[in-house]
């Protein structure tokens, strides 16, 4: 009778004992997983900040002004006749933008060019 309590006592305490080795195991895993999940996250963070300073870089007028400096770029005034007027009438109706009366040399040269040219290179 003696042994067979101390076998019951050995298994009950046996069990509890792999419970708590068990539930360790599971919070030893999951401070693991929170671990990898807030480095992500202060990746995700990091990243974003750099976006968000690219992003105001990139809009601003030195950064804007540098780059056309860089690139040799030379910015002009259209002529009056290479502007388009639009005016908005309806906001549901589409209408074409009409430029100011061309010259007959354009209207020649125009009928001239083929309209395969005016196709754009979307593969860029």
């Amino acid at each position: 009778m003696r042994l067979k309590n101390i076998v019951v006592y050995s298994v009950i305490i046996t069990a509890i004992c792999l419970a708590y080795v068990r539930q360790q195991v599971e919070i030893v895993k999951l401070s693991y997983s929170l671990r990898n999940k807030e480095k992500c996250l202060n990746l995700i963070i990091d990243r974003n900040q750099t976006l968000l300073y690219n992003n105001m870089s990139l809009k601003s007028p030195q950064y804007l002004a540098s780059m056309l400096k860089k690139n040799d770029m030379c910015l002009s005034l259209p002529e009056p006749a290479a502007v388009a007027t639009v005016r908005v009438i309806r906001k549901n109706q589409q209408q074409l933008a009409k430029t100011p009366a061309l010259s007959w040399k354009t209207n020649l040269l125009d009928i001239l060019v083929p309209k395969a040219q005016a196709a754009s290179d979307t593969k860029r």
